[in-house]
């Protein structure tokens, strides 16, 4: 059974699928690596059936990419159609936190007033960065995993540093640098050093956004935790 399966969000959600209590406009803020099941179940429940091929289920932008804007009109126009096979049809919207303004807006009009048949679901990470007029349309919900990185604290010396870079550099994963800061974030507020832990939670949510590159964070790493740069918080500023 997996985390998500015994979350007390997710368990929420199904209760009200389950009995018919389907919003038009769903938003669902989870890690990633719920999403496939997130839709998996979702399209079982509101299409009678999931298959990926479903002609009624509709997924726009994937895993790491949000859609552009002429995908999400071609969405806009598929989902007005009618059902082949359900009796409704859902459109999926992945990464909708990074979905770029002009796409964000194209999709404003058919999350308020969508057709009939039409359920829509828009997956992200992180609910912070979803345009906050697609949230006010929609039933939003934010699942947190129910796995926790381990407190420890930052490299402290030039060895660990070091260490620390090589094998980063070599797993040239984010998500693992973003499970660091996470890791040292929470050490500093056990440790009761706030001044570290709100500038490392700085460099997380940038390191979330998945913008730059692992050579490119694990500078910006070096620049505003291990040097201590004067300029730091100016050059946290400037990256968001």
């Amino acid at each position: 059974m997996s985390d998500l399966a015994v979350n007390v969000k997710w368990q929420e959600i199904l209760r009200e699928t389950e009995a018919g209590d389907i919003p038009h406009c769903r938003a669902i803020a989870s890690p990633s690596e719920y999403h496939e099941e997130i839709i998996a179940v979702l399209a079982g429940l509101i299409l009678g059936d999931y298959r990926q091929s479903h002609p009624d289920l509709l997924i726009i932008g994937t895993k790491d990419k949000a859609p552009d804007i002429d995908t999400c009109r071609g969405l806009i126009a598929d989902i007005a159609l009618k059902p082949m096979e359900s009796s409704r049809r859902l459109g999926v919207i992945m990464c909708s936190d990074k979905l770029l303004l002009p796409a964000a807006n194209s999709l404003l009009k058919l999350a308020e007033e969508p057709p009939g048949h039409a359920v829509l679901l828009f997956l992200m990470e992180d609910g912070r960065y979803f345009l906050p007029t697609l949230k006010s349309r929609s039933r939003f919900t934010v699942i947190i995993s129910g796995t926790k990185t381990e407190a420890r604290p930052m490299p402290a010396n030039d060895s660990e540093w070091v260490e620390w870079l090589a094998v980063t550099r070599k797993n040239n994963d984010a998500d693992v640098i973003v499970k660091d800061l996470e890791a040292w974030a929470d050490y500093a507020v056990k440790a009761k050093d706030f001044v570290h832990a709100g500038k490392i939670e700085k460099v997380k949510i940038l390191a979330g956004k998945k913008n730059l590159s692992v050579p490119l964070l694990c500078d910006m790493i070096l620049m505003t935790l291990r040097e201590e740069n004067t300029y730091s918080e100016y050059i946290l500023d400037d990256l968001r």
